[in-house]
C-alpha cells in the first residue's frame, strides 16, 4: 500500500473503533453498569442537557466516516510471480 492508502486504512480503524467504543459507553451506561465500577461520578457526563444530546449523531458520523475510508482503500498485492 501506499502511503495514503495506509492513512486512510488507520484513520478509518481508528473512526470506527471510537464510534463502537463510544456506543459501548452508551450501551452499559444504561444498565448502570460503568457507574458502580470507577469512583468518578460518569452518569453526569451523560445527563449534561446541553451536549449530550449531540454525542450519538457524532459517534454515528465517526463510524461512517470511517467505512468510507476503509472502503475507499485501494489495497495493492505484493505477491510477484518469479
Amino acid at each position: 500500500m501506499k502511503h495514503i492508502e495506509k492513512i486512510k486504512f488507520w484513520a478509518g480503524i481508528t473512526l470506527i473503533f471510537f464510534a463502537v467504543l463510544g456506543g459501548l459507553i452508551f450501551y452499559l451506561e444504561s444498565f448502570e453498569v460503568i457507574d458502580p465500577l470507577f469512583i468518578y461520578d460518569t452518569s453526569s457526563v451523560w445527563k449534561a442537557y446541553d451536549s449530550s444530546s449531540m454525542t450519538p449523531i457524532f459517534l454515528g458520523l465517526c463510524g461512517i466516516a470511517g467505512a468510507m475510508l476503509l472502503n475507499n482503500v485501494k489495497y495493492s498485492s505484493t505477491v510477484s510471480e518469479n
